[in-house]
């Protein structure tokens, strides 16, 4: 083989220092500054993306705190509503059982009226049936007529000695 002949090293290491020096020329002139520049974009690309994204999230962190605040706030209306609305609705029922309870006070005044009334007229119709009886009983007893102002004024002594 004619690469491990000692006689060929000397042209053979002149080649490979060429072949070097060339493929050296090449990596430094065209290879490398290509996956320089490649590196450089992607380094660059990643660092938009990340200032992208820091952006997006500081948006995102804004629009939830407003996201919040709005809730709060919406809450905070629904809280005054329906604290609003009990107190209308307390007012109301308690409106409506004072006029209630007015009514059936108005209504019970007026049946112990009628009902004192009618009392005073079975009073009378038994003053007058009592006067009636006590003048019969004493005239078929007695036989003698006894004035009717007599026996009214001794039913009406009985009468308030009862009550």
């Amino acid at each position: 083989m004619p690469q491990f002949d000692p006689a060929l090293f000397a042209p053979q290491i002149i080649w490979l220092i060429i072949a070097f020096g060339v493929l050296w020329l090449l990596m430094a002139r065209v290879g490398l500054p290509r996956v320089e520049r490649a590196m450089v974009e992607r380094s660059e690309q990643i660092e938009a993306d990340l200032d992208a994204a820091r952006t997006m999230k500081a948006k995102a962190d804004e629009l939830t705190e407003e996201y919040e605040a709005a809730l709060a706030q919406a809450r905070a209306k629904a809280g005054a509503i329906s604290e609003r609305t009990k107190a209308d609705i307390r007012e109301r029922s308690e409106k409506l059982l004072s006029e209630t309870q007015a009514k059936i006070d108005a209504e019970i005044a007026k049946a112990q009226q009628g009902i004192d009334q009618e009392v005073k007229a079975a009073m009378g119709e038994m003053d007058k049936m009592a006067t009636d009886v006590a003048a019969s009983l004493i005239a078929r007893l007695t036989g003698e007529e006894v004035e009717s102002a007599e026996i009214e004024a001794a039913v009406t002594t009985i009468r308030s000695e009862a009550a």
